[in-house]
């Protein structure tokens, strides 16, 4: 579902998931809270995820609000348009750093 990996100074979470729902948000969340003490620049790769639904953002709003109260920064990387859409539409994409690739989210993180 998930995979992780530790590049350039950030944790990299990589969605296996075409559909982006609250049990996988879960699953990100608790993967991501488990290493925050340690790592608190977070890049979440969601580049094969077609779809987004409430709990799904749901999670990620959460999860954004605990990186945020570790004086962290997360970075959402390569977003299909159709989900990009949904962000632009709810204006969640004023809330979340976008990026369209993991060169550049680690280049934003860095910049923190």
């Amino acid at each position: 579902m998930i995979s992780t990996e530790e590049l350039d100074g950030a944790l990299v979470v990589r969605v296996e998931a075409v559909r982006l729902d609250s049990a996988v948000g879960t699953i990100i969340r608790n993967t991501v809270v488990s290493k925050i003490d340690v790592q608190n620049k977070i890049a979440v790769d969601i580049s094969q995820v077609k779809l987004v639904d409430s709990g799904g953002l749901g999670a990620l709003v959460a999860l954004l609000k605990n990186v945020m109260s570790h004086q962290g920064k997360l970075a959402l990387v390569g977003m299909h348009k159709s989900v990009r859409m949904m962000f632009e539409l709810s204006r969640m994409d004023r809330q979340f750093l976008l990026v369209d690739d993991i060169p550049k989210a680690l280049e934003a993180l860095r910049k923190s």
